[in-house]
């Protein structure tokens, strides 16, 4: 398990900004105790990545401006080995997901189409990538 810690840090990687939003609030239902940091330009995204707290979990959209996020995965791996990186598309086909994984992702998903999809995801990943102590129940 990673996120040994009551405050789990949690960054979401998305160039369309209402998604990543979204995202954060279901992130402060479930985990309202965790730091949820936004990066939405993809130019940034090294240089910010190396400010992240240990062990941090990213939620990295696959297409960020025209770039495909399965290309960053060994970048992120060789720069911080120690973040657990979810990949995230809108659509994610079996080869792909498995092409993400093998390039380092700690996970590969298809987007949640709901609020109510979303907390379930955001919950079953935290259940394995953050202690189970540093979330609250979810309703």
């Amino acid at each position: 398990m990673i996120g040994q810690t009551s405050n789990p840090s949690i960054v979401i990687v998305d160039d369309e900004v209402d998604h990543a939003l979204i995202v954060r609030l279901v992130l402060h239902k479930v985990v309202p105790d965790a730091t949820v940091t936004i990066m939405t330009d993809p130019r940034a995204l090294a240089q910010r990545l190396v400010e992240t707290p240990l062990s941090s979990v990213v939620l990295l959209d696959r297409n960020l401006d025209g770039r495909d996020g399965i290309e960053l995965l060994p970048l992120l791996a060789a720069e911080r080995s120690d973040l657990r990186v979810v990949l995230l598309s809108a659509a994610l086909p079996e080869p792909d997901r498995l092409r993400a994984l093998a390039a380092g992702a700690y996970d590969a998903a298809e987007k949640p189409s709901s609020v109510a999809e979303w907390r379930s995801f955001v919950t079953a990943l935290l259940d394995t990538a953050v202690a189970p102590a540093a979330r609250s129940q979810v309703a």
